[in-house]
């Protein structure tokens, strides 16, 4: 009989359940990661796009706001549905934006 056998067959049994271990943490630690993932992340996101989308539908003519590039304006009118708007900037000046352009409404 060949004694060096066993001590082999005991390591590979040995590393056979460190995988299976291994195997175990990485099933838990998966799950747990996306979750702090949605929490951390996606999450907040989707909070914050909603809490826009509600500032842009209570958007009303006479408002000031300010544009995402930084322009400073009253808005004077709505067209197409409320998908542009048109923001008066200076004395006879107006321009049309996508109303989704507008970052947020200054409290006046």
């Amino acid at each position: 009989m060949n004694f060096y056998a066993f001590p082999i067959l005991f390591i590979l049994a040995q590393e056979t359940q460190d995988t299976t271990k291994s195997l175990v943490s990485t099933l838990i630690l998966l799950p747990i990661m996306f979750l702090m993932m949605y929490f951390l992340v996606i999450r907040p996101q989707r909070k914050e796009e909603e809490d826009k989308k509600k500032m842009i539908d209570s958007l009303q003519k006479g408002d000031s706001v300010v544009t995402s590039g930084g322009i400073h304006g009253k808005i004077i009118e709505f067209r197409d549905n409320n998908e542009t708007v048109v923001i008066n900037i200076a004395k006879d000046t107006n321009v049309t934006f996508n109303s989704n352009v507008i970052s947020k409404k200054k409290v006046s």
